[in-house]
């Protein structure tokens, strides 16, 4: 096979989508280790909220401070994931899987700054067309868009580490060059967010919020390791095509 046949070849999505989905299982400990994050975060939030003075809420440096560092970790290991994917690390048995945590507090900005840079359409669209039914569905087209470029972004951050590859005129080209199976990126993203409403509204409101938390988060987690998996193996069976580092 040529190597233009090469580039222009689509994976079959089947097995990635096999595989990305059974990889939480080879990572129980960072699964368990995101579903404490994730529940510790919401412990902290909600102790922020409920300490008030004369109606007003305080929020301590130290509360803050263990927030930022749960997301970090979070981030991290979303980061990590996709790097060992890429190098194929841990298939060996020498090979200790380790979570890299350089760069902890540096991410937590680049990934603010991606998603901003992602998702401003969708607020442009939002705050500027006036029509309510042609705003919603105006909305909704460039959060999937912008859903398709935070993921690409991602990819940059991890294969990069450089922010100034996140721009427009780097991701740009490569979401029109990625192929159609990239596609399933963003909606696949989506189910982070939509696993932990889910459980967490199935839930009775009588349980206490940290047992609620934990549960939730046991979805929210799984989806997220399946994620970074996934952005791994479509990165790898789509490098020629993208050419990021040709």
């Amino acid at each position: 096979m040529s190597d233009e046949e090469e580039k222009t070849k689509t994976p079959a999505p089947i097995p990635i989508l096999l595989d990305a989905l059974s990889h939480p299982f080879s990572r129980l400990m960072w699964w368990l280790m995101l579903v404490l994050c994730s529940a510790g975060f919401l412990i902290f939030l909600g102790v922020s909220m409920g300490a008030t003075t004369d109606g007003r809420v305080v929020i301590s440096g130290r509360l803050i401070f263990g927030a930022l560092f749960l997301i970090g970790l979070v981030i991290r290991c979303y980061f990590t994931i996709i790097e060992h994917t890429l190098t194929d690390w841990g298939k060996e048995a020498w090979q200790q899987v380790t979570m890299n945590t350089d760069g902890l507090w540096s991410s937590i900005p680049s990934l603010l700054g991606l998603a901003g840079i992602a998702w401003l359409p969708a607020i442009l669209v939002w705050q500027m067309v006036s029509h309510e039914q042609a705003s919603l569905l105006g909305s909704q087209l460039a959060a999937a868009f912008g859903c398709e470029y935070f993921c690409l972004g991602i990819l940059a951050l991890v294969v990069f580490d450089n922010f100034s590859m996140v721009m427009p005129q780097r991701i740009m080209p490569a979401m029109f060059r990625s192929g159609w199976l990239f596609l399933i990126a963003g909606p696949a993203l989506t189910l982070v967010p939509l696993s932990f409403q889910i459980v967490w509204n199935m839930q009775s409101a009588d349980q206490s919020t940290f047992f609620r938390a934990i549960i939730a988060s046991s979805g929210a987690a799984f989806f997220l390791i399946a994620h970074a998996r996934l952005m791994g193996l479509l990165y790898k069976a789509n490098r020629q095509r993208i050419g990021w580092e040709d």
